[in-house]
């Protein structure tokens, strides 16, 4: 089970909102056994307890969940004013731990958002006109919009005004017809983009920026193969060190 916030230490710089976390991972069934470090906010130093030891949420899927509900990611102190996104696929409800999971949002006080199709599967043919037809791929976007504590926002609901005096390109018509002749007349609009090499954004003054990297030890991971894998590591320094050891 694992929680990201908008704004956590992505590889290569800090982007985003910590008022928000993502749900991931919905496919162990939540009564199997699970657990999770707590750190603290994107520096990942340990959150420590009684006798200073290493605190982690457990020890199954739903108490990971269900703590993170209640603290977030930031620390381990409360945050009763949070946001949480969850999307499950289709597939996954269908299922019997997808199932349980839904039950479990419900009951958290988890909100419908919309149905969207992932065109990661479905390609990048863009459909000429809107049809009824059942999406092969529908993933269903929940949301959890918690507004308890301190400083909550007494009328939720009404969007700020500068946004509201901007232009609607939609007019007010959110049917499922008149959203897609919108979105496809943008579409159309925004146009094939244009790709740079490097020289050609360097000649154009522009700085280059490379994409950050998943390093080994960065995800996740199980203490077990958390010690594997440095145990590996240091195995394989020895061997690299002897080898590169030149004879006297």
């Amino acid at each position: 089970m694992e929680f990201l916030r908008f704004g956590s230490s992505i590889p290569g710089g800090y982007w985003g909102c910590c008022a928000v976390c993502i749900i991931q991972n919905f496919k162990y069934d939540p009564s199997e056994k699970a657990s999770i470090q707590l750190v603290s906010g994107d520096g990942g130093n340990p959150m420590l307890g009684k006798d200073s030891q290493q605190q982690f949420a457990g020890p199954t899927y739903e108490d990971v969940f269900k703590t993170r509900l209640r603290i977030g990611t930031f620390s381990n102190g409360d945050m009763p004013n949070h946001v949480f996104l969850a999307v499950l696929t289709e597939s996954q409800i269908r299922g019997g731990v997808g199932k349980k999971w839904l039950s479990i949002l419900k009951r958290e006080g988890f909100e419908f958002i919309r149905t969207t199709d992932n065109s990661v599967y479905t390609g990048d043919k863009v459909e000429s006109k809107f049809e009824t037809k059942r999406s092969s791929h529908k993933n269903y976007v929940f949301g959890l919009f918690r507004n308890i504590g301190q400083g909550l926002v007494t009328d939720p609901f009404t969007p700020p005004t500068e946004w509201t005096d901007l232009e609607d390109p939609y007019n007010g018509d959110m049917s499922p017809e008149n959203a897609f002749a919108v979105q496809r007349k943008l579409w159309d609009t925004l146009g094939k983009p244009t790709f740079y090499t490097e020289s050609e954004l360097t000649e154009k003054g522009v700085p280059v920026t490379y994409a950050g990297q998943r390093l080994p030890g960065a995800a996740p991971e199980t203490k077990t193969a958390r010690d594997a894998r440095l145990k590996a590591e240091e195995a394989a320094e020895k061997v690299a060190k002897t080898s590169s050891a030149v004879p006297w």
